[in-house]
C-alpha cells in the first residue's frame, strides 16, 4: 500500500498586518497576539519549514526590527526555516538580511531567497507593489528564476510570493493579483515547480496557472466576507493558517481555522504520536514601540 506520510508539510501563514505602536487594527484586532498563536500552532503540525506570504506588517508600519528577531527565535523553537516575502503594506526593503536566515541563495531584490529543504525547494519572490493595485516581477526576476529552476531538484520546488497569479470570486480582488501572471507561467513551463503559494486576498482560493496548483491562502489577521454586495469589502473577525503535505506524485493543502469550533464528536483512530513544543515568545503580546 502506497504511503499517505508527505515527503514535506509546510505551514503557511500570510497577511499578519502586524500594528506598530500597540495600536489595534481595525480598532479591534490584535495581530500580534493572532502571530504568537499561530507560530504554536504551528508546531502541532511538525513542519518542516513555515512560509509567510507577506503583509507581515499593516500599510506601512515599521515592525520588522520587531518581527525579525521573533521568526528568528520561531526557526529555533519549531527546529524549522521560518521563509517570508513582503506584500504590499511591507515597505520596500523591510525583509531584509535579518530574515530568511537559512537561504542558500538570494536574487535581484533582498527578499529573492532560495532555500534547501532535504530535497525541496522553496524560492521566494519579492512581488513588490507597496501602495499599488498590483503586484509584478520584473525582468531580473524572472531571468534569475529562469536560472535557479533550470537544475531540477529531488522533491521539486515551491513557489512563495504575496500576489496570486490567478482570479477569485470577488471581482474587485480579482483585479488586484501578479500583473504579468502569462510572464511568470512562460517562464515555470517545463519546470519542477509544484506548488505556488501566496496571500494578499483575503478570501482562500485555489487554481492553476499553466498546470500548476496556485493557493492563496486564508489571512491571519482577517478575512473578507464572500457574500457581501458587489463593490463592498467586509473583514471578518476570523483568523486561518494552511497546511501545506507534499507528496510524491501530489501536493494537498489545508484551510486550519485559529478558532476552536465545539465538537459534536471524538472518534479515536490509530495512535499518532505527541505534538512537539508549541512555540512560545519572549515578546510581549502588546508590543511597545
Amino acid at each position: 500500500m502506497t504511503s499517505t506520510l508527505p515527503t514535506h508539510r509546510l505551514v503557511h501563514l500570510t497577511d499578519a498586518h502586524l500594528t506598530a505602536e500597540s495600536r489595534l487594527l481595525h480598532d479591534r484586532l490584535e495581530p500580534w497576539s493572532r502571530l504568537f498563536s499561530a507560530l504554536s500552532a504551528a508546531a502541532q503540525f511538525r513542519p518542516d519549514a513555515v512560509v509567510i506570504s507577506g503583509d507581515l506588517g499593516e500599510r506601512g508600519h515599521k515592525i520588522h526590527d520587531r518581527a525579525a528577531p521573533l521568526l528568528t527565535q520561531a526557526e529555533a523553537q519549531l527546529g524549522c526555516p521560518v521563509i517570508t516575502v513582503p506584500g504590499n503594506h511591507d515597505t520596500p526593503g523591510a525583509i531584509g538580511e535579518r530574515f530568511n536566515t537559512s537561504r542558500t541563495a538570494s536574487g535581484p531584490h533582498s527578499a529573492d531567497t532560495v532555500h534547501e529543504i532535504t530535497g525541496l525547494r522553496v524560492i521566494g519572490l519579492d512581488s513588490h507593489g507597496f501602495e499599488q493595485p498590483q503586484g509584478w516581477l520584473d525582468p531580473e526576476q524572472l531571468d534569475w528564476l529562469t536560472e535557479v529552476l533550470a537544475t531540477p531538484v529531488e522533491h521539486g520546488t515551491v513557489l512563495l510570493l504575496h500576489h496570486p497569479p490567478i482570479p477569485t470570486i470577488d471581482p474587485f480582488l480579482s483585479t488586484v493579483g501578479l500583473a504579468n501572471a502569462e510572464e511568470l507561467s512562460e517562464r515555470l513551463h517545463g519546470t519542477d515547480v509544484r506548488v505556488m503559494l501566496s496571500g494578499h486576498l483575503h478570501l482562500s482560493t485555489s487554481g492553476v496557472l499553466g498546470a500548476i496548483p496556485v493557493w492563496s491562502g486564508p489571512a491571519l489577521a482577517y478575512n473578507h466576507n464572500p457574500f457581501t454586495p458587489a463593490g463592498t469589502l467586509q473583514g471578518l473577525d476570523s483568523s486561518w493558517l494552511s497546511v501545506v503535505d507534499v507528496h510524491a506524485h501530489t501536493v494537498a493543502t489545508s484551510a486550519v481555522p485559529m478558532q476552536t469550533a465545539s465538537a459534536v464528536f471524538t472518534r479515536h483512530l490509530s495512535p499518532s504520536p505527541s505534538p512537539s513544543t508549541p512555540f512560545t515568545s519572549d515578546h510581549p503580546a502588546t508590543v511597545q514601540e
